[in-house]
């Protein structure tokens, strides 16, 4: 008897070439897309997917070294060169700033700017950097009575030596970035991750800063939550806010979305697990710092301190002798700096500063469109959800166009008079932060079909970017494997990247303007210009994140059958509150609602036969519902049991693999009164 073959098949795997133009496109090159009826993913092969995105990394790696090996050099930073060749780096930049040529440790002997694990990736690399030698003078000797005279220095290895070995601490933490993003999207569209490997960004500012740390970790939480590790993915969320702030974010989403699936637990442990990681690291560091007034170290740390028998408990507030402990230099210059060159609030400074107060009307007319479009595209949505409620959405629609209109020309007015104070600064963009985030929690919340977890965590990243005084060129790669789980298509990205190119080119240009005092390069106008370009375009990427959202069908990850890859305990998963038709656990109900006995019309995509696996969740709590409310004189366990018996029967004649009548019991049971007896009050 022939023995049959017992290796699973492995899935047909989404090609990039055949759904994405531009790929389609590219693909000419090497003869073109698969076939119709190819099946793509199905052969074994040494180079899979996988192997051939760290291929991809690596070389976007190795140009990004060689596009900035002349700043290796430190006596090439002269006449504007580091700017010319667009090769400026802060590691080079911030060796010799941070004291790390002199021997010096972070937040022990010198107060750095930057979380902990930068100064610990600094103080890491510095140690094999010392094995090179400071520069000398080099002399030559001149004809006649031989004399030497001084020809020039030779490079500093040191220097060299930190660029290159921080080099390859970054490629490591790329090639971990695109990994962790490559199996968070899955095996059937793995090909996504290439947005990230391939990203012009990543080239340009993967020596910038070491952002790309933060993004390593950020991406491996995604990973580690993702497959159901939320204790994991908590310590990799920690790890990353204690790099850069910006993961926690993602918590921020991972909370309304598990608000909305009733799925609390994980999102408990993560959210521990992250802060615990943020103290064990803080705390060591704090009492091992120094004390700092500026850059002069005014006493040791506490521990230090302790040890050697001085008044220690006078360092516990922070403060000694006018010095601050080297952890707060972080949070002190990010409270007390003004608008960043890449901001919003720079650009508005400038242009309100700049320009007399009878300009300010065309700058008040496009505020009034957009404000116009921004409001009405709300209220469309929320008419389309409470059509019952149209008098107070018009009216608040208005109320909040108004607003904008009214206080746009007060706003410019008193920034072209006074500036913006930083204090005043600093409120007014954690107001508008708190606000963006706001509206993105309410859209998780109440979106017809829950948004997948990518989705969420951009629009996050996205809001904080935008409304933040500091954005920093480097802060663009931060939304690199977001943006590849989240909207994987090609055209809008690479217009985004050509947006970033432009902004880094017309930067550094400027700054070649300032230190020639207009002698060359562009005036600040240019560089405003392309900032408030950049940002429009990233409103744009937000604003189709939020049309699929809204339109689930139009998602390309959805419209291959899955529900929600980087999910975790979310994928597939029942919501128990929100959604069109939840969202009546969460608004007031409407009179007379579900009185008839008749459920509402489902969302759109949420039963979908290609999606049927995904939207099980969504018609099951449908359908639990609609027979609790049939059920009027039932008590309310056996409305649960009538619930849980039409949800087999409509499961099976539907044909949709719905959860168990186990898994949906839980959630009919946490039903609010006012659902479950809302049959007895019709």
């Amino acid at each position: 008897m022939t023995r049959m073959a017992t290796t699973p098949a492995l899935p047909t795997r989404s090609s990039p070439a055949q759904n994405d133009p531009v790929v389609a496109g590219a693909s000419e090159l090497i003869g073109g897309p698969p076939g119709r009826h190819a099946v793509v993913g199905t052969t074994r092969t040494w180079w899979s997917p996988l192997r051939v995105l760290m291929l991809f990394v690596v070389i976007t790696c190795v140009l990004g070294y060689a596009q900035k090996s002349g700043c290796r050099d430190t006596r090439n930073w002269t006449d504007e060169y580091q700017y010319t060749r667009m090769c400026y780096s802060d590691v080079v930049a911030l060796y010799s700033q941070e004291g790390l040529v002199d021997g010096k440790i972070p937040y022990l002997d010198y107060p750095t700017e930057y979380p902990p694990l930068i100064g610990a990736a600094m103080q890491l690399v510095s140690s094999f950097a010392g094995l090179g030698s400071a520069p000398v003078a080099v002399f030559r000797t001149e004809g006649g009575p031989p004399t030497q005279v001084f020809d020039h220095y030779s490079m500093d290895t040191r220097s060299a030596l930190f660029y290159d070995f921080t080099a390859l601490l970054f490629l490591i933490a790329a090639c971990v970035a695109v990994a962790c993003t490559a199996m968070t999207a899955g095996q059937r569209r793995v090909w996504d991750a290439a947005l990230l490997a391939l990203a012009p960004m990543l080239a340009l500012h993967l020596l910038t800063n070491w952002d790309i740390l933060a993004v390593a970790f950020a991406a491996g939480g995604l990973l580690a939550w993702s497959r159901r590790a939320p204790r994991l993915a908590g310590i990799l969320f920690g790890l990353g806010i204690v790099t850069k702030l910006y993961p926690v974010f993602f918590l921020v989403g991972l909370a309304a979305l598990c608000l909305r699936a009733g799925r609390l637990r994980p999102l408990v442990r993560s959210v521990l697990y992250a802060a615990g990681t943020v103290v064990l690291v803080l705390l060591p560091v704090w009492l091992t710092a120094g004390y700092f007034n500026g850059t002069d170290k005014v006493s040791d740390g506490i521990w230090s301190t302790f040890w050697g028998g001085g008044n220690w408990t006078a360092l516990l507030d922070g403060e000694y002798a006018g010095g601050h402990n080297g952890l707060q230099r972080f949070f002190e210059l990010n409270s007390e700096r003004g608008a960043d060159w890449d901001s919003l609030a720079f650009a508005l400074s400038w242009a309100a500063g700049k320009y007399e107060t009878g300009w300010f009307a065309p700058a008040h007319l496009v505020v009034m469109l957009l404000g116009l479009a921004a409001v009405g595209a709300l209220a469309a949505v929320a008419l389309r959800n409470w059509p019952w409620r149209a008098p107070r959405i018009i009216g608040a629609a208005a109320v909040c166009w108004l607003l904008v209109a009214i206080a746009t020309p007060l706003l410019l007015t008193a920034v072209h008079k006074h500036g913006i104070p930083v204090g005043t600064l600093n409120a007014v963009t954690a107001a508008a932060l708190i606000l963006a985030v706001a509206g993105v929690i309410a859209l998780a919340l109440l979106a017809p079909r829950r948004p997948r977890v990518p989705q969420i965590v951009l629009l996050l990243v996205i809001a904080f970017l935008l409304t933040n005084k500091v954005f920093s060129p480097q802060y663009t790669i931060w939304l690199l494997p977001l943006v590849a789980l989240a909207r994987p298509r090609w055209r809008l990205f690479l217009l985004w990247q050509a947006c970033e190119i432009w902004v880094l080119f017309t930067r550094f240009m400027h700054f070649i303007f300032n230190d020639t005092s207009g002698a060359d390069g562009i005036d600040r106008g240019w560089f405003v210009g392309a900032v408030v370009l950049r940002d429009l375009v990233l409103c744009v990427l937000a604003a189709f994140v939020v049309s699929e959202i809204l339109r689930p069908e139009r998602d390309v990850v959805r419209a291959d059958g899955l529900d929600d890859p980087a999910g975790g305990v979310l994928d597939g998963a029942p919501d128990v509150r929100g959604g069109r038709l939840g969202a009546r656990t969460l608004l007031p109900l409407r009179r007379g609602a579900w009185a008839d006995g008749t459920a509402p019309a489902e969302p759109a995509g949420a039963a979908r036969p290609a999606e049927a696996a995904d939207a099980a969740g969504s018609i099951t709590s449908v359908h639990s519902v609609h027979a609790v409310h049939a059920a009027p004189s039932a008590r309310p366990a056996e409305s649960v049991l009538s619930a849980e018996s039409v949800l087999s029967t409509e499961s099976v004649q539907s044909g949709l693999a719905a959860p168990s009548v186990q898994s949906a019991r839980p959630a009919l049971l946490r039903l609010p009164p006012i659902l479950r007896l809302r049959g007895d009050a019709g």
